[in-house]
């Protein structure tokens, strides 16, 4: 009786350890995240993404210490670059493209923009920026925000994408720590937001 049981357990443990190995191979190796970032760890937060940079440069305003050293822009604002798909260039993108003749004036009609804003936070006590973006939700009242990496502030190279760069506990830890330094922080602050502007006079 006490051998069978001591079979179960042993089947059990390693059922458990080949899933978690599975688990952990798809996770730092293929990622769970469709796109050009598939490794981000990511939040959906209910609000409009002008809420959100708002809340943010708001947060950094109040709190210069979640601001990178030495980086003056709060968010970095999408690249916007023209877009030879587009009807106005399509028939004549090549020719664009070898300068045969030159582009036109930039319009909304022949443009196309990032789909990304980029911003970073910065953690005082371990001297590492925070790379994150924000995009909106085909529901423009949700806004994705996404922590892609850290890197170390005095060594460039050491740059490290969160769920695939680091071990289970650690990645966890990780993750833990954006969201109660940071989403946490920026959910709150729309709130406050929302508030102060439904309720002017208490802002006097």
């Amino acid at each position: 009786m006490i051998i069978k049981r001591r079979k179960y357990i042993f089947i059990a443990l390693i059922g458990f350890l080949f899933f978690w190995g599975c688990e952990e191979f798809f996770r730092r190796k293929v990622g769970g995240f469709a796109g050009s970032y598939p490794f981000v760890e990511y939040w959906d937060i209910k609000a409009t993404e002008s809420e959100v940079i708002k809340a943010i440069v708001d947060l950094k305003k109040e709190k210069p210490n979640l601001q990178p050293p030495n980086q003056n822009e709060y968010f970095f604002p999408r690249k916007v670059e023209y877009d030879l798909e587009s009807p106005e260039l399509k028939e004549n993108a090549m020719a664009y493209l070898t300068d045969s003749i030159p582009f036109p004036p930039m319009t909304k009609s022949n443009t196309k923009s990032d789909y990304w804003l980029f911003i970073d936070f910065y953690y005082a006590d371990s001297k590492e920026i925070v790379h994150t973006w924000t995009r909106p939700d085909f529901d423009t009242t949700i806004t994705t925000f996404a922590f892609v990496s850290l890197s170390n502030l005095n060594n460039r190279n050491d740059y490290r994408l969160i769920n695939r760069d680091f071990w289970y506990l650690e990645n966890k830890k990780q993750i833990w720590k954006c969201e109660r330094t940071f989403v946490n922080e920026i959910k709150e602050k729309i709130e406050e937001n929302r508030k102060a502007a439904h309720n002017p006079h208490r802002c006097r």
